[in-house]
């Protein structure tokens, strides 16, 4: 789950308008479950019998138990036999099992570990078989990450000492894989001296940015929300989608922001660090 307390902390530090279009993405964040796998059980094979998954991601299997000749959609085919025959989806070390012989059934399993899982039929087969001519399958999931990895440690404020005045604030959900990030920054040319700007610079800008993460990097889309006034309900911003932000770390006090506006038909790359150091520990500990 998002921590309220990452969330009221990052409130202090955005305002009211960084906070809306924080708001417009967050309640996205149960849109995005983790991927749901399909199984086929046959008549003495399961359908696919080796799959490759992500950390979080679900397996279920699906025993029709019919025995009219059909086709699964990973290309096995029933040839009447499978009619009142009992299968089991039983781990080779016990982990998971769909219960006792069936002649139909569906069973899922979450799969949070990253590993090797060995399972089979208790009725056809044994632990340890060969896959590929017995009634045996394998579930493979993948570390989620190699070297670097992005996690809630990163949650800070972040700069380029080259250009004072400016920087980032970045929080990482970790349950969700996802990343906010707030850049405070000035438009790309100075407005006319005769501009001015009741509270601020007339030149300052901020843009957000969303999206998911993987291992060192998240692929942001940005938004630009527009049309608000200070500390008022009405009128209703808008926000415009308007390019990405790609954020690589090389550790837990270095990355780069990549940034593409196609509207300005413009990129560029900034290296960024924290502005403290009181958080690195807790990102260190992750990795």
């Amino acid at each position: 789950m998002v921590n309220p307390g990452d969330l009221f902390t990052l409130s202090r530090r955005l305002g009211r308008a960084g906070l809306i279009a924080l708001g417009v993405w967050v309640a996205a964040l149960a849109e995005s479950p983790a991927a749901e796998h399909e199984v086929a059980v046959r008549n003495g094979f399961f359908a696919p019998n080796d799959l490759l998954i992500q950390p979080g991601d679900t397996v279920r299997w699906t025993y029709t138990g019919a025995g009219d000749g059909g086709c699964d959609p990973y290309g096995g085919c029933g040839d009447g036999e499978d009619e009142g025959v009992a299968h089991t989806v039983t781990a080779d070390d016990g982990l998971f099992s769909s219960g006792a012989p069936a002649d139909a059934f569906v069973y899922t399993f979450q799969f949070q570990q990253a590993g090797e899982y060995l399972y089979h039929c208790e009725q056809h087969s044994q632990p340890g078989q060969d896959i590929n001519s017995n009634m045996n399958g394998r579930i493979v999931v993948q570390s989620s990450h190699a070297g670097f990895v992005i996690n809630a440690g990163l949650n800070d404020a972040w700069f380029n000492p080259a250009t004072p005045g400016q920087g980032f604030f970045i929080n990482v959900f970790e349950d969700i894989g996802k990343m906010f990030v707030a850049w405070f920054t000035f438009d790309i040319n100075r407005p006319d001296t005769s501009i001015t700007a009741l509270i601020g610079d007339p030149g300052h800008r901020w843009v957000t940015a969303f999206g998911d993460y993987a291992d060192n990097q998240a692929v942001l889309q940005v938004e630009i929300t527009q049309g608000g006034v200070f500390d008022a309900a009405e009128p209703a911003p808008g926000q415009t989608v308007d390019g990405t932000l790609t954020l690589e770390f090389s550790d837990c006090n270095a990355a780069t922001v990549s940034y593409s506006f196609p509207s300005l038909s413009l990129q560029g790359a900034v290296p960024i660090q924290r502005i403290a150091l009181d958080n690195l520990p807790a990102c260190q500990a992750k990795n």
